[in-house]
């Protein structure tokens, strides 16, 4: 009975496994893979995450390593795939973290908690990828392809100050300094979100399929704690004294991670205040008995349309944030 029952929660764990590696190496769905690892911890706790997830990071392991056999190692191929091993279980390992139960702790909290473990530990691989030469050639080129199709693009505006001004910004040199600026400034941000669709999406999945029938977390219900504005207050000072330069007035290693944490923390905190914006707008729409499929055709319209996702960017944390002095829902608890 016993050998029964492991033997189907190892053939449980594999199937999640296998679902997670589909996903991952199929491209258009590549941010999915840690959705079924959530499914497991759902409805097999910390041991189906850890055992599902185990053999995801084995699997995809050996399959890197296989794959360098047939040729030749290339200069930075083993740095590369073992690189990417590592951060698949960094992510798994946050995703764990994220599931775990301290006392009252609420779930953005736990989030946060496991980006910033991800980050951390993760940050020296990051580095020792980038110094590696083979990889930092690799980046160049790609970024010299980029520039090159930007450029041919851009020179069919018709418009030649417009046209010109952008060819400067397209320049590679140009072009490689804003690329590895932007992701200094935003990588936890992209973490955070990753890890938090990943546990929003599987936590519903998992606990759809165990009780069907039983109450379900509603999103317009999502509402953080009035003390969340503190640390969005202090991130955006911060990051305005870095637009006027203020920390430019340290040295600069002290400026640079000054900066990408003022950033990074920043963005974070906007897109939290933002999920709480669009949780105001969908209680609304129930309230009004609009349609749900209206609902996800409407967020994506307000984040791809051009100009008006820019504004969304800005008006929706704002909107979230000014819930702490104007009762725009009647009920609803803060987030799990």
């Amino acid at each position: 009975m016993m050998r029964s029952t492991v033997s189907r929660r190892f053939f449980e764990a594999l199937l999640f496994a296998v679902s997670s590696l589909v996903l991952y190496f199929f491209g258009v769905t590549r941010f999915l893979f840690l959705v079924p690892l959530q499914v497991a911890s759902v409805q097999r706790g910390t041991a189906g995450i850890a055992a599902a997830g185990g053999i995801a990071v084995a699997a995809l392991a050996v399959i890197r390593l296989a794959g360098l056999f047939p040729a030749q190692f290339e200069e930075g191929a083993l740095l590369a795939g073992s690189t990417e091993v590592a951060l698949f279980l960094l992510l798994v390992a946050g995703l764990v973290v994220a599931n775990l139960r301290l006392g009252r702790v609420r779930a953005p909290l736990r989030l946060l908690a496991a980006t910033g473990a991800v980050c951390l530990a993760g940050s020296p691989l990051v580095a020792a990828l980038a110094a590696n030469p083979s990889v930092a050639g690799r980046f160049d080129e790609l970024v010299a392809t980029f520039s090159r199709m930007a450029q041919a693009v851009s020179a069919t505006t018709g418009d030649t100050v417009r046209g010109t001004v952008i060819a400067a910004m397209l320049e590679p040199e140009e072009l490689k300094k804003s690329t590895v600026e932007l992701l200094q400034h935003s990588f936890v941000l992209w973490i955070f979100a990753l890890l938090a669709f990943s546990w929003w999406a599987g936590s519903a999945a998992g606990r759809r399929a165990d009780a069907p029938s039983a109450p379900r977390w509603r999103f317009a219900a999502f509402r953080l704690e009035g003390w969340w504005l503190w640390p969005l207050i202090v991130s955006l000072a911060l990051v305005a004294a870095d637009f006027l330069g203020l920390a430019g007035r340290v040295p600069e290693p002290v400026s640079v991670y000054v900066s990408g944490a003022a950033w990074n923390a920043a963005l974070v905190m906007l897109f939290l205040f933002g999920l709480q914006g669009l949780a105001i707008l969908r209680f609304w729409l129930e309230r009004g008995g609009v349609a749900r499929f209206l609902w996800p055709l409407g967020v994506v319209a307000l984040l791809v349309t051009p100009w008006l996702n820019v504004f969304t960017a800005v008006a929706l944390p704002l909107f979230g944030a000014s819930e702490n002095w104007v009762r725009y829902r009647s009920g609803g608890a803060a987030a799990t």
